[in-house]
């Protein structure tokens, strides 16, 4: 018995011995690589020593210390029982321990505890070190702030994207065109060793693309540098892109790339004096109008830290230096990632100073006259007490983006959407999205549009480029303003549309489709058609509704809510209505991506069209424009709503004139080989004349003929100039185009049993030209 109760003692003693071997060990590698700031690798030897028993607090603390150097949150508040081992049976530890537990109680969201700690840091604190107790103050004050805005959580429903977006890395600074159709963001991923040598991550850009309510598969956008990059910003239509783009001894600055079709063009300078060489520019937002670039700077002359600036495009096309928004947006703390709302009165930026609740939060500013208001916390959920920043807010105000390192991500940063309370889409703005396409083929044609307002004395307002791969484009405009819509097409003459914004107190949508069409008479272009057809979605309360149901199809289509789950519960309460609605939701298209512009099939759609004939000097002769700096011949001006009831009316229209004027009939006869007009018919073409003079609504249809001896191709041009001959008879004595229809047949069915002379003819009769619209 006695040597089996040695055995045992020797077999524990050998045993502790082993471990303490090695737990010093570990011990001993732990500290050397805590030595060398090496924390990844110094973690896991402090807990295996830990784990064989090691109590010193010293160990306990310098383990926590590696968990809090990590850039994951839920990696850092893992810290949190090891400082409290340390404070509990450490002597000697410093008193700043007690400041950083306080931080990770507060990452945790765990506030009554990071006050505890913050106070205890203070009083502990030498009172003559003005920094600890100034430190210790803003942490409590941060501490209050969160209890405060907690307690009271707003109306927000903040919604976590799915892992396509989101990945165990960081992903952050949303940025989205007001219409909600593109999202860019920031990437970081591991380096592959393709572009950089020397960094473990870098920073990639990727782009997806809102498909009826679902995102696409993100893609990277090549963007070749050596260096740092990052989304800066985006433009209200998505066609252009705001990059931050680092350097070797370069803090980084802003650039510009623009879209076309799917391919982003090589970055340029966003203007001349933004950047500066040895300070940072980080973000940027730009107005829809293009005139206003509101961004984040470090530069000399600040609040303190980064600052938010804004420059003005000049009348001379030169921008305004930039100019420090200052109190009460700025403060002495950092204020970043400024967004402004396509209603150019809303501010949304990024700040960890003003009356933060811990880390960096999303505030809101408003302009009033020519002064923004004191910054407002968005409040939680929006905010937390983690780093939430980049917000961006879609045009109608439904949705909004943002990034945060709050508790619960993939790791990092992750990327947020926010479904905004009803209230918040009370905004009154019109969203004009259109499609500019040549009608005979099809496609799209390079085209710039140039807005003037014609409040302000038809001043230039902005100029916008259509996409030229697609033809779309996206307007964001004001209430109750009056503009005109300046259109260079290639190929087609410009021409201008009057667009009368309503004065609405809510979101507006219109949809906009415009066919133009030459009108060729022989192959030469002798005036167009300007079509435009109209998806109104009008300013009354059915729409309204009809466009937030919109949104929440979005949701259910996107697989953003578990239609299943919901879907069950509403047949489990025998809801009919609820089953009926969410069934809706299921099978509605985005009328944002798929309007039918067809008509007769869709009776939102109001169609307007008007031909210009360019020989015509009353109504439609050119109007004379004076556009960035350059005159511009227009014709003349198209307002919807007036052509619209032209259309209606002349569809009810009845034609009124003498019934025998369509029996004038003259056929005129041409010489062999020839197209000379023999003044032997003046007489009768004359008398057609007089008919036309008589009644507008008349006109004249000539058709030229050959006689089958020559090629068809001969036959073709010598009829051809033969229609041509009597045409501008017509023509040289004042018959404008829109009232002649011309053409040449060739050789004729009958020529080869007609006489030679009869197949040499041009015909010549009175027509009705409202019967001939009709059948056009």
């Amino acid at each position: 018995m006695i040597k089996k109760c040695i055995y045992l003692l020797l077999c524990i003693f050998f045993a502790t011995g082993s471990l303490f071997a090695q737990s010093n060990k570990s011990l001993a590698e732990a500290e050397r690589y805590f030595g060398i700031k090496s924390y990844d690798a110094a973690l896991p030897k402090y807990l295996e020593a830990i784990q064989a028993g090691e109590k010193d607090p010293l160990v306990h603390y310098r383990a926590g210390v590696c968990y809090q150097k990590s850039p994951e949150l839920t990696e850092q508040i893992k810290a949190i029982p090891y400082f409290e081992y340390a404070i509990a049976n450490g002597k000697d530890v410093p008193t700043t321990l007690h400041y950083d537990l306080g931080d990770l109680y507060l990452k945790d969201e765990n506030v009554p505890k990071a006050l505890e700690s913050f106070t205890m840091f203070r009083k502990l604190s030498n009172k003559a070190d003005k920094k600890a107790i100034t430190l210790a103050d803003d942490a409590i004050r941060t501490c209050s702030n969160a209890m405060a805005l907690m307690s009271v959580p707003r109306d927000f429903k903040v919604n976590y994207f799915n892992s396509m977006i989101n990945t165990k890395y960081t992903e952050y600074n949303p940025v989205v065109s007001a219409d909600e159709s593109v999202m860019a963001y920031t990437a970081l991923r591991p380096n592959t060793g393709k572009t950089r040598t020397g960094d473990k991550f870098i920073e990639e850009l990727y782009i997806s693309y809102n498909n009826n309510g679902t995102w696409t598969e993100p893609q990277q956008i090549p963007l070749a540098h050596e260096y740092n990059v990052g989304t800066g910003g985006i433009s209200a239509d998505g066609q252009k892109m705001i990059v931050f783009m680092g350097g070797a001894t370069d803090p980084g600055g802003l650039y510009q790339i623009a879209k076309t079709g799917e391919a982003w063009s090589k970055p340029a300078l966003l203007t001349p004096n933004l950047n500066t060489p040895k300070y940072l520019e980080s973000t940027a937002s730009i107005t829809p109008d293009g005139k206003t670039i509101y961004f984040a700077s470090d530069r000399l002359g600040g609040q303190g830290g980064l600052d938010i600036y804004k420059t003005t495009l000049q009348a001379n096309g030169s921008w305004s230096a930039p100019a420090n928004l200052g109190v009460p947006v700025n403060t002495k703390a950092d204020e970043d990632a400024p967004f402004i709302h396509p209603d150019q009165k809303t501010l949304f930026f990024t700040s960890n100073g003003h009356n933060s609740m811990g880390g960096r939060d999303i505030f809101m500013s408003k302009l009033v006259g020519e002064r923004w208001s004191s910054p407002e916390n968005m409040g939680y959920p929006v905010n937390t007490t983690a780093n939430d920043n980049y917000f961006t807010l879609i045009a109608d105000g439904t949705r909004a983006y943002f990034s945060s390192d709050r508790k619960g991500g993939h790791g990092g940063q992750d990327i947020y959407y926010l479904d905004m309370p009803a209230s918040s889409a009370d905004i009154p703005l019109t969203m004009i999205k259109g499609k500019i396409l040549n009608a005979e083929t099809g496609k799209p044609m390079p085209t710039k549009i140039y807005l003037i307002d014609n409040s302000t004395g038809k001043k230039l307002d902005f100029v916008y480029d259509p996409d030229p791969k697609t033809g779309n484009y996206l307007v964001i405009l004001p209430p109750s303003k009056n503009y005109d819509m300046v259109i260079e097409s290639e190929g087609f003459l410009p021409y201008t549309l009057n667009i009368n914004i309503p004065n609405q107190t809510y979101f507006y949508e219109l949809y906009q489709m415009i066919n133009l069409r030459t009108i060729k008479q022989f192959d030469v272009v002798v005036g167009q058609e300007v079509e435009v057809k109209n998806a109104f979605y009008d300013t009354d309360q059915d729409v309204k509704a009809d466009l937030r149901k919109t949104h929440e199809a979005k949701l259910v289509q996107g697989g953003n809510v578990d239609v299943y789950d919901m879907m069950l519960d509403l047949m489990a309460s025998g809801d009919k209505e609820g089953i009926a609605y969410l069934t809706d939701l299921i099978q509605m298209k985005n009328p944002i991506e798929d309007v039918n512009f067809n008509e007769k099939e869709n009776s939102r759609i109001e169609v307007a069209s008007r031909t210009y004939y360019y020989d015509e000097s009353d109504e439609s002769k050119f109007e004379q424009k004076k556009i960035d700096g350059k005159t511009i011949f227009s014709l003349p001006t198209f307002s919807f709503s007036e052509e619209a009831k032209k259309l209606k009316d002349q569809a009810s229209k009845k034609s009124t004139f003498d019934k025998t004027s369509l029996t004038k009939f003259v056929k005129i006869y041409f010489d062999a080989g020839k197209s000379d007009l023999k003044t032997q018919y003046t007489a009768q073409l004359d008398a057609v004349l007089t008919e036309l003079s008589k009644f507008p609504d008349l006109g004249v249809e000539i058709s030229g003929f050959a006689s089958a001896e020559g090629s068809e191709e001969l036959n073709r041009e010598i009829s051809n100039k033969r229609a041509i001959a009597v045409l501008d008879y017509f023509n040289h004595k004042g018959v404008v185009r829109r009232r002649i229809v011309a053409k040449g047949y060739g050789a004729t069915q009958t020529a080869a049993t007609a006489s030679k002379e009869e197949g040499r003819r041009v015909e010549v009769r009175v027509v009705d030209l409202n019967a001939s619209a009709e059948k056009k």
